[in-house]
C-alpha cells in the first residue's frame, strides 16, 4: 500500500505546529501616567568573604509618586478565520488605543488598597497611604480595581479590559476560548511586565 505523502507547511499554509499569532508593537500603544507602589524593602549585601546575603525588611513602604511613559506590546494567537486572519491588526490596535486613552495623563490609584484613605473636598481628592499623602484634581485620577498599582497589575487590568471588549463585540468569528493573549507593559527601557490569558466563553 502506497503511503500518502504528508503535506508540508509550505504546501498547506494553514497547517501549523502552533497557532499563528499577530504582534502589535507600535508607538500608538503608549501612555504617560503616575503611580506609586507599596513594597517591602529588600537589601542585597556582599560580605568581606564575598558571600552574598539577601535580607527582606519587616516594614512596608510606599514609593514616591513618579511618572512613566508606558509602552504596550500585544500578541494574539489563535485559529485563522475565513479570510486567513487571527484578528485585523488595525482593529486590535484601535481597541487598545481607546483603552490606553483612559490611562493617559492620569494618577493611577489602587482603590482596593486596605491602607488607602480618601477624602473629597469639592473637585479635590485627598489621598493617604501609610505615611504618604497627596491631593489631586478628581478629573486627573483613575481608580484601579487592585490593591497595588504595580506595573504587573496595570498590565493585567489593561489586558482584562481588552478581552472584555473583544468578547462583548464578538469580533472573533470563532471560539473565543481558542485564542491566547499576551500583553507586555514596559515602564522603563528593558523593564517590562508580561501577562497572559486565554479567552473565556
Amino acid at each position: 500500500m502506497k503511503r500518502q505523502k504528508r503535506k508540508s507547511g509550505a504546501e498547506n499554509p494553514t497547517s501549523f505546529l502552533f497557532p499563528p499569532s499577530i504582534i502589535i508593537d507600535r508607538e500608538t500603544l503608549r501612555f504617560t501616567a503616575l503611580h506609586w507602589v507599596k513594597y517591602r524593602p529588600t537589601v542585597v549585601e556582599t560580605a568581606p568573604d564575598g558571600s552574598i546575603t539577601i535580607r527582606r525588611e519587616d516594614i512596608v513602604v510606599v514609593e514616591p509618586l513618579h511618572e512613566h511613559t508606558f509602552r504596550v506590546k500585544l500578541e494574539i494567537a489563535g485559529a485563522l478565520d475565513e479570510f486567513g486572519c487571527v484578528i485585523d491588526f488595525a482593529l486590535a490596535e484601535q481597541i487598545m488605543v481607546k483603552i490606553l486613552q483612559q490611562f493617559d495623563h492620569k494618577i493611577l490609584i489602587p482603590a482596593d488598597d486596605p491602607d488607602l484613605t480618601l477624602r473629597k473636598d469639592g473637585d479635590q481628592i485627598q489621598i493617604g497611604v501609610l505615611n504618604s499623602n497627596w491631593g489631586f484634581q478628581e478629573r486627573n485620577v483613575k481608580f484601579l480595581p487592585a490593591t497595588n498599582a504595580s506595573t504587573e497589575t496595570i498590565a493585567a487590568i489593561i489586558l482584562a479590559e481588552f478581552l472584555a471588549l473583544v468578547q462583548k463585540s464578538s469580533i472573533l468569528p470563532k471560539s473565543f476560548s481558542d485564542d491566547h493573549f499576551v500583553l507586555s507593559l514596559e515602564e522603563n527601557r528593558g523593564m517590562s511586565a508580561r501577562v497572559e490569558s486565554r479567552g473565556q466563553e
